[in-house]
């Protein structure tokens, strides 16, 4: 497909498999056929090399489970289903199906595969196309065999994932909502011009205000996905081990920033106050020409970050240009050179959410070692929230041209902005935002301007003092963007194994607070816990019954012996 020029997103199901948390080995058909290696399969490709379908059915009769992700790939036999069709778009309604207990959003997939079941084998969900029609086509099928199991996950993850993610290149202004919230159609080109989410299906409202896209889409998909992994886990009697998304077992993280529009001196104080007040440190996106000195000493006193608010309004005489980029991020540098403090800039965030084309900007911000980039999100009443489907920073992929690689910038959504000045986010909205968040283990990120404090006064800083207290009820720590950078890369460094009746942990850094999910029934060694093992605890993640473990894990390789009863956890 990269020869044609097309897309192919099927390899992004590494880096979701990765970011759940999963250790795994990618397999070559050929590789896979040569050593069958125990546990479960997950297929997104094959050859004609084999017949697969006897293939797998036989490595299931043996304890084993292979999960076909995205279509069938003629495993139908194996299965326990008939490939009908694909289809490119729709939304699956769970009807109660215990995979999606408790999860709320629309799930609006693009692309999957419409099958039918043979007698005996477990449907889940039902798929609703683009033009309506519903007929009983599934979203999961399982299949029990002898000793292991054969699923189905309908839906083309991969696919759904980079799409609402990153939306649509923008190349014109977008459609606007039908009911007068979300007027994105302003002759400005913004990220939100590019989302690939329902007005009408894909939004909720809170206390009787305006809907927004309340619900994070893509998020809800990655739980109903480890449900399933941890459910043929299960089948396969095979132990699975996760690292957690933060550490010290914490369910969420807040992350407030700031854009400097106007660069008001008296605004800026008002704004750090509160930030000591309320003891929460931020990243303060900073648009040329800047502050004064002393205004950037307090920020780095004060423990904030300095980020960059580019700057390409056409209103105000600046441009998309990757030249005029460059140039705004070298002037915040002197400017920090000027007051002694490193130069290196780690955050941006465009003004107004300015955006076009694709992925471009990711590119520019690679090679200017930007790492966390925080344009993706909503610009009107009625789009706050997960436009992006996600409130977990990620990794996006790049065009069919570089083979859609996976870049070196997240790209950490905001979700609302200036709780609660009319027509931005209330309070309550802003509440149930961080309740959000917290559901899906990601960050609830809101961008408060400086000058808002000044414009409305008291009634915004009350209620930004009132949310990050809300926040740290809720157990979420509030961290700069640098901080989500440096925890969320030394994580990828990890990866969390069961060999042989013990944990292998393999990381690429002293991790100090790592926290890993392990089955309900997985009980350290007699004698190794307390010197290793910081707590042990029962927790519900993902809606399983799962043991947490939270130790100091070193550079290098650490196995920790473990007793493990296989058995129906979850």
């Amino acid at each position: 497909m990269w020869r044609q020029g097309r897309d192919e997103y099927a390899p992004y199901l590494f880096e979701i498999l990765r970011q759940a948390g999963f250790a795994y080995r990618a397999w070559t058909p050929e590789a896979w056929l040569n050593e069958r290696p125990a546990g479960i399969t997950i297929v997104i490709g094959l050859d004609e090399s084999a017949d697969w379908s006897s293939v797998f059915q036989a490595y299931c009769d043996n304890g084993n489970a292979v999960l076909a992700v995205g279509d069938t790939h003629g495993l139908d036999g194996a299965l326990g289903v008939r490939r009908v069709r694909a289809a490119k778009e729709g939304w699956i309604g769970w009807n109660g199906s215990p995979l999606a207990d408790g999860l709320r959003s629309s799930f609006h997939f693009f692309g999957a595969a419409l099958v039918t079941t043979a007698e005996g084998v477990d449907a889940h969900g039902e798929i609703e196309t683009l033009a309506g029609a519903k007929n009983g086509h599934p979203a999961v099928t399982v299949k029990r065999c002898s000793a292991g199991a054969a699923a189905l996950f309908a839906v083309d993850l991969a696919r759904t994932f980079c799409l609402i993610q990153q939306g649509m290149p923008v190349l014109k202004d977008g459609v606007p909502s039908p009911d007068g919230t979300g007027a994105i159609d302003d002759d400005i080109y913004k990220s939100d011009d590019g989302v690939v989410l329902d007005w009408v299906r894909d939004r909720d409202s809170v206390e009787g205000g305006a809907p927004f896209y309340l619900h994070p889409i893509v998020d809800e998909f990655r739980i109903v996905f480890v449900r399933l992994l941890h459910r043929l886990r299960e089948t396969a009697s095979r132990p699975l081990a996760q690292v957690w998304f933060w550490p010290e077992g914490r369910e969420a993280i807040g992350h407030i920033s700031h854009d400097t529009d106007g660069n008001l001196v008296d605004a800026a104080g008002m704004m750090l106050d509160r930030l000591k007040e309320a003891d929460v440190r931020s990243s303060w996106c900073v648009i040329m020409p800047g502050y004064p000195e002393d205004v950037y000493r307090r920020i780095v006193a004060d423990g904030h970050e300095v980020a960059l608010h580019y700057n390409a309004l056409e209103a105000e005489g600046a441009y998309w240009d990757e030249g005029l980029f460059n140039e705004q991020l070298d002037r915040l540098k002197s400017r920090m050179a000027a007051i002694g403090e490193p130069t290196r800039i780690w955050t941006n965030k465009n003004h107004y959410l300015r955006w076009e084309g694709g992925v471009q900007f990711y590119a520019w911000c690679e090679k200017a070692g930007i790492v966390v980039e925080q344009s993706k999100g909503g610009t009107k009443q009625g789009n706050k929230g997960f436009s992006a489907g996600t409130c977990h920073p990620y990794l996006p992929v790049a065009d069919a041209a570089e083979r859609n690689r996976t870049m070196g910038v997240y790209s950490n959504p905001t979700l609302a902005w200036d709780p609660p000045v009319p027509l931005r986010c209330t309070a309550a909205e802003a509440r149930a935002l961080v309740d959000r968040s917290k559901d899906v283990y990601g960050v609830a990120h809101f961008l408060y301007h400086p000058s808002s404090f000044k414009t409305y006064g008291a009634e915004v800083g009350d209620a930004f003092v009132e949310l990050i207290r809300y926040g740290k009820e809720q157990g979420l720590p509030w961290w700069t963007a640098v901080e989500l950078y440096r925890w969320l890369e030394l994580r990828r460094t990890v990866e969390a194994t069961v060999e042989e009746d013990a944990l292998l942990i393999r990381a690429g850094g002293d991790c100090a607070g790592l926290t890993i999910l392990l089955p309900a029934d997985s009980v350290p060694a007699e004698g190794t816990a307390a010197s290793v093992v910081r707590s042990v605890r029962a927790v519900e993640r993902f809606g399983l019954r799962l043991q947490e473990w939270v130790l100091d894990a070193p550079r290098g390789e650490l196995r920790i012996p473990l007793r493990v009863t296989v058995g129906a956890a979850g």
